[in-house]
């Protein structure tokens, strides 16, 4: 599986690390201004410069908490216009449906969905990682998320918030004492029912009046925020995303799941890929094709399990679409380019 070498993800929180680094005066300020500088330069970083990034800020010395530092450390205002929109939202709930809505501009690196769960008087939100990296970057991130969701959260309404949960699905941390003293929210460990986070609210609670709401401000703020997505998807960047997720997920998504992940309509979708010369289907199966040749090399999975993997509904299927795109049947192309490993037995050809 590839990830994502095409820089998608904002550097304004990365640069915010920096400072906190720098803040500390624990280490040599003169390479990190330097790094700093160097990083200002691009409003925009690739998943493996994130990783690098991460991977150099937990080797100093005494910064085993810096994801929890640096989620304590965003404010609203940091969200850029996303910030300003949930600020002068009217009430809790415009704020997080604001917040799923426009997720993307603030960490395109993850999701964010809204969900009521029957008779529960409960609402659900859950932040998923929808690009691949490697785990001391995405615990790292999950950490920072859930801390900055939190403050973010206490910003936006205060002290009338009532207690709530969130689960990560990162170990307790050994500095977990630091979490005692988030009052407002229970936080708890070693949630593995998904990867990511899920926050649970009274639905009471989202008809908190904010205290900043400013009906006007919020509508200019929202025009502006629809019309950086716009922009973001007229220049072309949503057929990386849609290639993106194709190669990345589980199973292939359908052109639904992934307008749903995007948080547009599959119609909208559609429009913006033909906008930029691409039907889903050729894409879809283009990438698919990539993914197969690379499970039949690289893997040790079963036939059977590759074709479910990229989605079709039996073997035989996967069997006839690759067999027509590439000449020869998957388990043939595979006994010509496998490097000698045992393989799982399969009766599908």
């Amino acid at each position: 599986m590839q990830k994502q070498q095409i820089p998608v993800i904002p550097s304004r929180y990365y640069l915010r690390l920096i400072e906190i680094l720098i803040g500390t005066h624990q280490y040599d300020n003169e390479l990190l201004n330097a790094f700093h500088s160097e990083l200002s330069k691009t409003e925009l970083l690739s998943i493996q410069q994130i990783e690098q990034f991460i991977a150099l800020g937990l080797s100093l010395p005494n910064t085993e908490d810096l994801a929890f530092e640096l989620g304590k450390n965003l404010k609203l205002s940091s969200h850029s216009l996303v910030g300003y929109a949930l600020m002068t939202s009217p009430n809790l709930e415009h704020a997080l449906r604001l917040i799923a809505q426009y997720f993307r501009l603030i960490m395109p690196s993850f999701k964010l969905s809204i969900q009521f769960p029957n008779h529960q008087h409960k609402v659900e939100l859950l932040l998923e990682p929808i690009l691949q990296m490697n785990k001391p970057c995405l615990a790292f991130h999950i950490e920072a998320i859930a801390v900055g969701f939190y403050y973010s959260l206490l910003e936006l309404a205060g002290q009338q918030l009532q207690r709530y949960q969130i689960y990560l699905s990162v170990p307790e941390p050994v500095y977990v004492e630091r979490y005692l003293h988030l009052v407002k929210a229970s936080f708890h460990f070693n949630y593995t029912w998904l990867s990511g986070i899920r926050v649970v609210i009274d639905q009471q609670q989202l008809a908190l009046p904010l205290p900043l709401a400013d009906a006007h401000s919020l509508k200019v703020v929202e025009q502006r925020c629809q019309e950086q997505i716009q922009k973001i998807y007229h220049q072309g960047e949503i057929v990386e995303w849609v290639s993106m997720m194709l190669r990345q997920a589980n199973q292939i998504p359908t052109l639904t799941e992934c307008a749903k992940v995007l948080n547009i309509s599959t119609k909208t979708l559609q429009r913006y890929l033909q906008q930029q010369g691409v039907e889903f289907q050729n894409l879809k199966q283009q990438i698919s094709t990539e993914r197969a040749i690379d499970l039949l090399k690289n893997s040790k999975f079963t036939i059977t399990h590759i074709a479910y993997e990229l989605g079709y509904s039996n073997p035989a299927n996967f069997t006839r679409a690759f067999n027509k795109i590439i000449g020869c049947s998957p388990q043939s192309y595979r006994l010509k380019h496998q490097n000698q490993m045992p393989l799982l037995q399969d009766n599908h050809t």
